[in-house]
């Protein structure tokens, strides 16, 4: 009797085939650095689609992101600004409102109860995801503005700018220390931005509050004379030239001292002078 023998080479590709074939699969688990680079991708990608406004694509492959590395906090911010803009499938109206929604007029917009049900849904989505960001990356500082301009308890928006506040007064300084004179004004323009909204919360506060008194006899300085000296202090130092930006940031840190409401800024400006001086 015969003996059909088969190559060593034919046994084993039936050997694999019958492996591949009867189902005796074996899970391949991408190791951590794969795991990263996935969801680096799955975000770039996502942030392509958010620039080309299909804003469902784009929160689809942020969360693919997230999926693959749980602890890729821009991609919770990124999906985070998509839900703080409310969209959905579709872009936001040429005025910025929500689809199904219209301004009346500067400060008043009116919606429908059905979108109004789909705004707060997607601000607290934002929120969360802007507070795993913070949670992963606490000097995540652009996380904290955002979350705070989202945040409907006056409290909480004002902590949140103050946060804001405090981490881009350090990248400002970490800029000027490396006299990069026109990313710090750029940061202390947002700055100042951020603490004309604190005060604007603050007297809506005062005024809601029956309780609160102004003094009579406060200072009379104008704040245009503070917004403009510190409008040229910022100008000075756009254009790299220290000794003007010293003058107008010292004469501004004067003006500033003699107001109490003003003393966070007061501290920064000291600080900006500081670091200027080491370049002069």
């Amino acid at each position: 009797m015969s003996t059909l023998k088969l190559p060593v080479a034919c046994l084993s590709l039936t050997i694999s085939s019958l492996m591949i074939f009867g189902g005796n699969f074996y899970k391949v688990e991408a190791s951590p650095t794969q795991s990263i680079q996935i969801s680096n991708n799955w975000l770039l990608q996502g942030r392509i689609k958010a620039n080309q406004q299909d804003y469902q694509g784009a929160i689809l492959d942020f969360t693919q992101a997230i999926n693959h590395n749980d602890k890729n906090a821009e991609a919770y911010y990124q999906r985070g600004l998509i839900y703080a803009k409310y969209a959905q499938e579709k872009p936001l109206n040429p005025d910025g409102t929500v689809p199904g929604c219209r301004k009346k007029d500067d400060y008043i917009i009116i919606c429908s109860v059905e979108v109004k049900d789909r705004i707060k849904e997607y601000k607290q989505k934002a929120i969360a995801d802007f507070t795993q960001a913070i949670t992963i990356n606490p000097q995540y500082t652009i996380a904290y503005h955002q979350r705070g301009l989202i945040q409907e308890e006056t409290g909480q928006k004002i902590a949140d700018f103050q946060i804001a506040i405090l981490l881009y007064s350090q990248k400002s300084l970490a800029f000027l220390n490396g006299s990069k004179f026109p990313e710090a004004a750029d940061l202390l323009k947002i700055i100042d931005k951020l603490q004309t909204e604190i005060e604007s919360l603050n007297k809506i506060a005062d005024l809601q509050d029956p309780e609160i008194k102004h003094p009579l006899n406060s200072s009379t300085i104008s704040p245009d004379s503070i917004e403009e000296l510190n409008n040229q202090a910022n100008a000075a130092l756009d254009k790299g030239d220290i000794k003007t930006a010293i003058q107008k940031f010292r004469t501004l840190a004067v003006k500033l001292q003699e107001k109490k409401e003003y003393q966070q800024k007061y501290q920064q400006i000291q600080q900006i002078i500081v670091e200027l001086e080491k370049l002069r």
